[in-house]
């Protein structure tokens, strides 16, 4: 585990040097995501100065499940040597219904507060018992984009209808590149699985709807016409999006948060990779995400870690974060009514406008059953699993995990 500490002293100390310690100043540690990034430093030193306290930051693991693993070590001990958390959906959904967090809904997310966010979303992802356990401080939406490049090459103006998005998909790019480019690693499948089921209008707690069905039918039915690859099968977001960087796919679908890459790598902008308007294949629904902030239980500086988490979620504080880091607020009413420095904040906006925004579906065990539904979609695609029978066994893990 890497740590850092930045002390606010009229400029952000250096990383390796040792730690000042600032009388009559509260301190707190967090575990964050962003740990190690040198805007997320920038920004933890300007929190630490306006909000006049000590903030330690340690980092994450890299990997998924191990990053689930550890926070939930922690939390399970009782271990009080960490006081906030960033976390995302499949965390809030398992640590929600564990007693390891402190319900924020009496100060920091109290109903005033809690109005600028979406309230579907809240409702489902970080809501239990009319508690509210974690404070969003991050948007990321599911979406598709795609190479312009390709667009041109194919004669086509845009993939927004059912037509023109048949006939990107089926177009001859030759032997070195495929059309579409899934993540379909089987911790990463469900993603794609419940955005086809969102696009074709199915309902994915009903494994015997026509339109659930018609969407996993497409899924594996691009593979079989040679439009997408098998090699799906092992890829998460960051080996396909370098993929996709490279030039091998046409498009695909990734959350919102991947235009830094795009922006890194320079290869973002209306005449290379950009978002595209969703295919019209019966409904203009896709997922929303957030990371979010939650406290510890155990944590012996409460009082001074919800003062952080309430600056984090505010709207200065969610602005400062947005523009450091480049991502969209958690906010609604930053997202509507600012225009923050944030590249692509425009398009972002715009793109949200015109799809309705869905929490995709989480247990209570949310690792194991994404690893489940992975397993289960790959052995259909693979041709191990008839439709009935993966339609069956998905209907029996729906029923057993989800209440709807």
């Amino acid at each position: 585990m890497c740590i850092f500490s930045l002390i606010f002293t009229g400029c952000a100390e250096e990383n390796n040097k040792e730690e000042v310690q600032i009388p009559d100043m509260d301190h707190i540690t967090i575990m964050h995501v962003d740990a190690g990034k040198k805007e997320f430093a920038e920004y933890i030193s300007q929190a630490q100065k306006d909000l006049n306290m000590q903030i330690t930051v340690l980092e994450y693991p890299l990997n998924a499940d191990s990053r689930q693993a550890k926070v939930s070590s922690l939390l399970a001990a009782g271990d009080a040597s960490v006081d906030v958390f960033s976390i995302n959906d499949e965390m809030i959904s398992e640590f929600k219904y564990a007693g390891y967090l402190e319900p924020l809904q009496e100060d920091v997310m109290n109903r005033q507060v809690a109005a600028a966010f979406p309230q579907d979303y809240l409702k489902q992802v970080v809501m239990a018992d009319e508690q509210i356990y974690s404070a969003p401080y991050m948007m990321d939406v599911l979406c598709l984009w795609v190479n312009q490049e390709w667009l041109g090459e194919a004669g086509i103006n845009d993939i927004s209808t059912k037509e023109n998005f048949m006939e990107f998909l089926s177009y001859d790019w030759g032997k070195e590149r495929l059309a579409y480019g899934g993540s379909w690693e089987k911790t990463y499948a469900h993603n794609e699985i419940g955005e086809f089921i969102n696009l074709f209008g199915g309902d994915f707690y009903d494994w015997q709807n026509p339109q659930t069905q018609a969407a996993v039918i497409f899924l594996k039915d691009m593979v079989e016409e040679g439009y997408t690859s098998e090699n799906n099968l092992v890829d998460q977001y960051e080996q396909m999006n370098q993929k996709f960087i490279d030039g091998k796919y046409g498009m695909v679908f990734m959350y919102g948060s991947a235009l830094n890459m795009y922006v890194d790598a320079d290869v973002y902008g209306q005449d290379n990779i950009h978002l595209a308007p969703l295919p019209d294949l019966g409904s203009n629904t896709t997922f929303i995400a957030t990371w979010q902030y939650a406290l510890n239980k155990a944590s012996q500086n409460k009082e001074a870690a919800k003062r952080f988490i309430s600056y984090a979620i505010s709207r200065k504080g969610s602005s400062l974060y947005a523009e450091k880091m480049n991502r969209m607020p958690a906010r609604e009413d930053l997202i509507w009514e600012e225009d923050l420095q944030v590249t692509g904040y425009a398009d972002m906006r715009e793109y949200m406008k015109n799809v309705k925004l869905l929490a995709r579906p989480m247990p209570a065990n949310p690792m194991a059953f994404i690893a489940m539904q992975g397993e289960l979609f790959q052995k259909y695609v693979t041709g191990e699993l008839s439709l009935d029978s993966y339609c069956e066994l998905m209907q029996q893990l729906v029923d057993d995990n989800l209440v709807h």
